[in-house]
């Protein structure tokens, strides 16, 4: 790998290291929505499976919507 090569990969892990501590940033200041102690997805209101809650906890949309969510990288 030459110099260059090398910048590019480093350039490359810090921008992805980046946007992955804002994602997680990001999921923490989004408030839960929750009625009658279910807990319903920010994007769609469909309720979040309990699968999905166990798998995160913290999880505000469902597994389709935050997929949505993060490829348009809000």
């Amino acid at each position: 790998m030459n110099e260059k090569q090398f910048e590019e990969a480093q350039a490359l892990t810090e921008r992805i290291t980046r946007a992955g501590i804002e994602q997680a940033l990001q999921c923490h200041l989004e408030t839960p929505l929750e009625v009658n102690g279910q807990r319903l997805c920010l994007d769609c209101d469909e309720r979040l499976s309990w699968a999905r809650m166990q798998a995160n906890q913290n999880a505000v949309r469902c597994v389709d919507c935050q997929t949505d969510h993060d490829r348009r990288g809000k």
